[in-house]
C-alpha cells in the first residue's frame, strides 16, 4: 500500500491493478467497523472455548487422545486454506468469499450444539460415544469453514490498513474486544456453575450440563454472526485475477523465500509447542486442581485477557517502531520458564496457575503480533514490479499450512503421551507433587520453546529492526509509563478538580 496526497485530503491506495483507492472518510469507517466486530467476535471467541467446550465434550466422555484429537482438527481444518487461496487468486473475490466461509463458521455452531444432544437425548447417555463421533466432523467443517475465508480476509486487510499502522490498529482492535470478552467469560463459568450441573454424575446431569453448554454455543453463534456482518461496512478493494503461470508463481513464490522458510520453521515448532497445551491445561485445572467451571474461566480467561488488555498497546507500538523479530525473542524466551512452570501448580498452589496463565498469554500475543504484522506484509496484492509485489493470500496459504500441520501433529502427539502415560505417576522427592503425564507435557512445551529460539531465529532477517536489548528497554519503559500513569490519574483527577474548585471560589469572591 502507497500514500498520496491530492488537494489536501490523504488517500490509501490499493496497489492491485486498476483497483480504486479507499478514501480517507471510508478507512476510517473501515477500520472502526472491523474493530466493532471482533468486540462481537471476541465474545463468540470465547463462549465456544474453555469450561464449555471441555464440559460439552467430557460430557461425550472423550478420551485423553480424542481431547488432543479435537485440538488438532482446526489445524488439520486450515489445509482447505490451499484451494481456497487458489480460488481468491483465480477470481479476485476476496471479500465474497470472505463472507461465505465465515456465516458458514458461525452457523455451524447451531448445528455443533444440537446434533450431539439430540443424539443423547434420544438414545440415551450410553450412546455419548455415538454423539462424539457426529461432533467430530462436524466440528471440522465448522474450522473448514473459517480456512476458507481466513486466506482472503488476510489479503483484503492488508490492502486496507495502512502499513505505517498495521500494529497499531490490531493491537487496539484487540484490546476494545477484551471489553466484552471479559463479563462474557465470567458469565459463561457462573452459568455453567449454577444451572449447568454436574459431568459424570446421573444421566440427567450429563444432559442438564450439555443443555446448558448447547444455550451458550446458540448464543454464541448470534454474536460470531454479528462479527461477520459488521465487514459489510468494510470497502471491497478490487483484486486482479490471477491465472496460469502467474497463478503457480504465486503460489510458489513463499517455498522459495528463504527468509520466509526459516520464519516458517520456527513458528511451527512453537506451535507444535504451545498450541495443544490451551486445551490440556483446562483439563488440568479441572481434573488435578479441581477447580469450579467459574474460576477454570477465571484462569483461563479473564485474567490472561486482562494482562492481554495491558500489553497490547505495547506491543502493537514496538511492532511498528522496534520490528517483528526482536518482539519474537522476547517474547519466546519468556514463554519457556512459563511452559515448564506449570509443573509448580498444585491444589495448595493454585496462584501459580493464576499467574502462568496470565504471563504466558502476554507472551503469546507478542508473538501474534509479530507474526501477523509478518504475514500481513507479505500478503498485499500483487503489482508489476517483482521488487515491490507482495505475496498476496499465497503467504497466508502457506503459512496457515506450516502452522496447522505443526499444530495437527502436535495435538495428536500430545493425545498420545496422555492417553499412553495415563496412569503413569511419579513421586522425585517424597512430600513433593507427584508427576503425571500432564508434567511430561509441560517439561516437553517448554524444550521447544527454547529450540525455536535458539534454532530458527537467529536466521530470520529484518533489516530494519532494531536491537533486542533497545527493543526490551523500549517496552520496559512503555509498560512502566502506561502503570505509572495509570496509578496516577487518579491523582490528577483530583488536582484538576481541586483547581477547578479554586477558580470557581476566586470569581465569586471577586
Amino acid at each position: 500500500m502507497v500514500n498520496s496526497e491530492a488537494g489536501g485530503e490523504v488517500k490509501v491506495e490499493a496497489m492491485s491493478k486498476g483497483g480504486r483507492p479507499v478514501r480517507r472518510q471510508d478507512l476510517r469507517k473501515a477500520l472502526t467497523a472491523g474493530t466493532l466486530a471482533w468486540m462481537f467476535g471476541n465474545v463468540w471467541f470465547v463462549a465456544i472455548s474453555g469450561s464449555a467446550f471441555t464440559l460439552f465434550v467430557k460430557s461425550m466422555r472423550a478420551s485423553p487422545f480424542q481431547f488432543g484429537l479435537l485440538t488438532s482438527l482446526q489445524y488439520l481444518a486450515a489445509l482447505v486454506s490451499i484451494p481456497a487461496s487458489l480460488l481468491i487468486e483465480r477470481t479476485g473475490q476476496r471479500k465474497r468469499i470472505f463472507f461465505w466461509g465465515h456465516y458458514f463458521q458461525r452457523g455451524m455452531w447451531f448445528v455443533l450444539a444440537l446434533a450431539p444432544l439430540w443424539v443423547m437425548s434420544r438414545y440415551g447417555v450410553s450412546q455419548a460415544h455415538v454423539a462424539l463421533n457426529l461432533f467430530i466432523p462436524l466440528l471440522f467443517l465448522m474450522y473448514a469453514g473459517g480456512a476458507v475465508g481466513g486466506p482472503a480476509w488476510v489479503s483484503w486487510m492488508a490492502d486496507v490498513v495502512p502499513g505505517r499502522v498495521r500494529g497499531r490498529y490490531f493491537s487496539r482492535r484487540r484490546q476494545w474486544s477484551v471489553l466484552t470478552a471479559l463479563p462474557a467469560a465470567w458469565f459463561v463459568g457462573w452459568l455453567l456453575d449454577r444451572y449447568g450441573g454436574g459431568v459424570g454424575g446421573t444421566g440427567v446431569d450429563t444432559l442438564t450440563t450439555m443443555r446448558w453448554c448447547a444455550i451458550i454455543f446458540m448464543c454464541a453463534a448470534c454474536f460470531g454472526i454479528m462479527d461477520i456482518v459488521m465487514f459489510q461496512i468494510v470497502p471491497d478493494v478490487p483484486k486482479a485475477p490471477q491465472r496460469g503461470a502467474g497463478l503457480l508463481r504465486a503460489m510458489a513464490r513463499p517455498l522459495r523465500d528463504k527468509n520466509y522458510l526459516w520464519f516458517a520453521g520456527y513458528i511451527a515448532t512453537l506451535q507444535f509447542a504451545f498450541v495443544p497445551m490451551a486445551q490440556f491445561l483446562t483439563l488440568y485445572a479441572m481434573d488435578k486442581a479441581a477447580l469450579n467451571n467459574r474460576d477454570v474461566q477465571l484462569m483461563m480467561l479473564v485474567l490472561p485477557m486482562v494482562a492481554q488488555l495491558i500489553v497490547l498497546p505495547v506491543w502493537g507500538l514496538a511492532a511498528d517502531r522496534m520490528g517483528k523479530k526482536p518482539l519474537l525473542v522476547v517474547a519466546t524466551l519468556g514463554l519457556v520458564p512459563v511452559g515448564l512452570g506449570w509443573c509448580l501448580m498444585t491444589k495448595g498452589s493454585i496462584w501459580i496457575g493464576y499467574v502462568l496463565a496470565s504471563l504466558g498469554t502476554a507472551l503469546w500475543t507478542g508473538v501474534e503480533v509479530a507474526n501477523l504484522n509478518l504475514v500481513l506484509g507479505m500478503s498485499g496484492s500483487a503489482d508489476d514490479d517483482p521488487k515491490t509485489a507482495s505475496g498476496g493470500t499465497a503467504y497466508h496459504a502457506v503459512n496457515s499450512v506450516i502452522l496447522s500441520m505443526a499444530a495437527v501433529i502436535g495435538g495428536l502427539a500430545w493425545g498420545g503421551i496422555a492417553q499412553g502415560l495415563k496412569d503413569w505417576n511419579w513421586t522425585p522427592v517424597a512430600g513433593w507433587k507427584t508427576l503425571t503425564s500432564y508434567d511430561v507435557l509441560f517439561v516437553l512445551s517448554g524444550g521447544l520453546r527454547l529450540v525455536a529460539v535458539v534454532v530458527f531465529l537467529p536466521h530470520i532477517h529484518e533489516p530494519e529492526a532494531r536491537p533486542t536489548r533497545e527493543a526490551l528497554r523500549f517496552m520496559g519503559a512503555n509498560i512502566y509509563n502506561n502503570l505509572f500513569g495509570a496509578v496516577l490519574q487518579p491523582l490528577r483527577f483530583m488536582r484538576l478538580r481541586k483547581s477547578e474548585t479554586y477558580k470557581v471560589e476566586a470569581r465569586k469572591e471577586s
